[in-house]
Formats: C-alpha cells, structure tokens, sequence
C-alpha cells in the first residue's frame, strides 16, 4: 500500500468514527478521543512523507527527471532511458557522425551508426499506450550469441558458418491445451491431459523505411532535421512492424500476423456488440486463461466511446476509457493494424519479438555531386513469434 493509499485509509477510519457519534447524538468517549488524536499525528506523519516526497521528485525533474537514473562517465551527463533515450541517442550519433567530417555535416559522403532497438525491453512503456507496449519484448540477441531457452522454447538456430548468426530460427508453438486433472481413487487409472506441441520455423525480417532526396542545404540546421527525421522514421517503421504483427501475411518478407495464425480463436458477432465482447472475454476467463489487453481499430472504439443508454438519447454508456476497460477486463489500445469490424482480445505474453542487436541510422550523401541532395534511412532485423495461439480471440464486432 503506497503512502497516499495509508492516509487515505487513516482518514476514512477517523471519519467513521466522528459519523457514528453524529448519528447516535453523544459526545465522543474518551477512547474515541484518545483514538481520534492518535490517527490525526499519524495522519499529520504521512502528510510530511508525501510532501517530502513531492519536493523530492520536483528537484528531480527539474534536473532531468527520475528517467536519469545513470551518468556518462565521460560527460558526466544523464543517460536517458526509454523512447527520450532512444531519440537522443540516435541524434547524438549522427552528430558524432558529422563532427568527425573535416567540415562538420555539409561534408559528409555517407555513413552508419548503431543505435538501441526501437523494440527493445527498455522502451515498453508501463502503461500500455499501443499494441507493441502490450506484447513482450526479447533482449535484443547480437550476431554469434547463443540465446537461452525459457522452458516454451528449442532455441534459435543459426544456419551460417562460424560466428555469423543465420536467418532461421525455431520455437515450440503449443496448438491444444485440454485439461482432465483430477482426483484418483485408489485403484483407478490416472488422467491424462491434452498438450499439443509443435515445432515452427520462422525467419528475420527487416523492417527499414527512408527519406526521399532532401537538399543538401537542410543540413545548415542539422540537429534541428536529425532529430525531427530519426524519430519520425522509427516511429513509422513502429507502425509498419505493428501492422505486421496483426495483420501481416507473410508475403514480400512481412512477419505472418497473429491474425493469420493457425488456431487463433474466433467470437462471431452475437446479439449486440456488448454481448459480443463479453463473449469473448469469457472465451479465454472461462478456461483459465489470462487476459492482458485489447486492441481496437480507433473507428471501432469510438463507436464503443459513442454507445448510449437507451438508445439514442441516453446518457454515454461508458464515462471514460476507464470504464470501458473495467468492462472489458483489461487495458484497451488502438491500431490501424486492425481492420474496421475487427478486434482483439488476447494474452499478448503468448506473442513476442524478437530484435537482432543494434538498429541503424543511415546517412547517404552520395547524391550531393549529381543533384545536391542528401537521404536518412532506418534500419533494424526483427522476429515474431506466437507461442500459444488459442490464447488470441479475434472478434467480429459487425453482424
């Protein structure tokens, strides 16, 4: 229980007990009393800890906020971490780039820098504000490692000579749970339950996306275009490798989406569209099954946000998101990776990513003697993989 949650629940006690002499017209008891003044000084304590605390993260913002929690030894400055840390660190390398021209930026030809994985478990949000928050992120695996198997895997396999990593790599994907646990009497032959195992074999892909021919004299304000470009370009290869994830079919190097998995479960539209959603809610809490989250096309929700009571002229069914997640029993994201008529409810830890070593950040002045131009490109190597797939329902939110 956090501070604020004690004395919230301190002054709820002492306010029964000033309402219980109220309602019975008496004076407090000397218990009463002595009991009153001992919650207030431990009311009045818990006060000066949050406000202690509060002070505390204000010098800490001001400063650079608690996301600092590291220094470079050698610039004494914060490391950021998460997606901040992520832009300043691929800003930060291209202008290491570009100072190490004689001329700075305007005389670079061409290079690369390694930047963090944009999927990376360092940059999962804590609470969920899209799909790829949602799903479980592996430690990014640098070429020549072995990485370890979690008990729901064989391993990856390289299939290149010496260090290299290969493009392969295979899991174990489990495609029936039936349980038939029970008591045994004496005598009696022991159950046995259904567990369906099978192997899978999947291949990395690469996710990249870049600009078209810039002039050459946008790099008089360098830091100003990098940073605004690098973020851009990653957070709409995000994009892209969300849709993927949903919908993807496989084709042209694409991940082949949880939707186009074999053994995904699926809610046909019943009745109503709440008693659609509650049916597929039910189809994983029924048997046990975890439900971590949602995913909605925004159309999709909004036509949820817009239900009213009776009808049309009724109050809003649900005041808040809130609401609408107490409903559906676990947070509700948005993807357009996600047809019209189409949502998800699913326990995403059955899915996972998996990002090989370092992304890359391109610049590509190679153009500049033919036309004066210049290019940024992103780059990265991802897996997908979907362990449990009847543990993801589709749902048909249309009749």
């Amino acid at each position: 229980m956090t501070i604020k949650e004690q004395l919230a629940e301190l002054q709820k006690s002492m306010r029964t007990i000033v309402d219980n002499v109220k309602a019975s017209g008496r004076d407090f008891t000397d218990a009463e009393m002595t009991d009153l003044e001992v919650k207030a000084e431990q009311a009045q304590e818990l006060k000066g800890k949050i406000e202690r605390s509060e002070q505390a993260k204000s010098i800490m913002d001001s400063i650079g906020g608690l996301e600092h929690n590291s220094y470079n030894p050698l610039t004494g400055e914060p490391n950021l971490t998460g997606k901040k840390g992520w832009g300043k660190k691929a800003v930060d390398s291209l202008a290491t780039l570009a100072s190490s021209s004689p001329q700075g930026a305007k005389s670079l030809v061409s290079g690369t820098v390694s930047v963090p994985a944009i999927l990376s478990p360092d940059l999962v949000e804590a609470a969920p504000r899209s799909l790829l928050d949602l799903i479980p992120v592996a430690s990014p695996r640098i070429s020549g490692s072995a990485r370890p198997t979690d008990g729901d895997s064989v391993g990856f396999v390289g299939r290149s000579a010496g260090d290299q990593m290969g493009n392969v790599f295979s899991f174990i994907r489990q495609s029936a749970r039936t349980s038939n646990a029970g008591a045994v009497p004496d005598g009696a032959e022991k159950p046995t339950s259904t567990y369906t195992f099978g192997p899978v074999e999947d291949t990395y892909r690469v996710y990249a996306n870049k600009t078209e021919d810039l002039p050459w004299r946008y790099l008089d304000d360098f830091t100003a275009l990098i940073d605004i470009l690098s973020v851009q370009l990653r957070d709409d290869t995000l994009a892209a490798i969300e849709r993927d994830v949903l919908s993807g079919d496989g084709l042209d190097d694409r991940f082949t989406g949880i939707l186009e998995t074999s053994g995904v479960q699926v809610q046909a539209y019943t009745a109503d569209l709440l008693t659609t959603l509650s049916a597929a809610k039910y189809k994983l809490l029924a048997h046990d099954r975890n439900l971590t989250g949602w995913a909605f096309n925004p159309l999709d929700l909004q036509a949820l946000e817009m239900l009213r009571e009776n009808g049309d002229n009724g109050a809003f069914l649900f005041k808040s998101r809130a609401d609408i997640e107490g409903f559906l029993g676990g947070p509700v994201v948005t993807s357009l990776g996600l047809p019209t008529g189409r949502a998800m409810a699913a326990d995403w830890n059955q899915a996972e990513l998996l990002p090989v070593g370092d992304d890359a950040l391109v610049f590509d002045g190679k153009n500049r003697t033919e036309n004066n131009t210049f290019r940024l490109m992103f780059e990265g190597r991802y897996g997908l993989r979907v362990k449990k797939p009847f543990d993801f329902v589709s749902v048909d939110l249309i009749p």
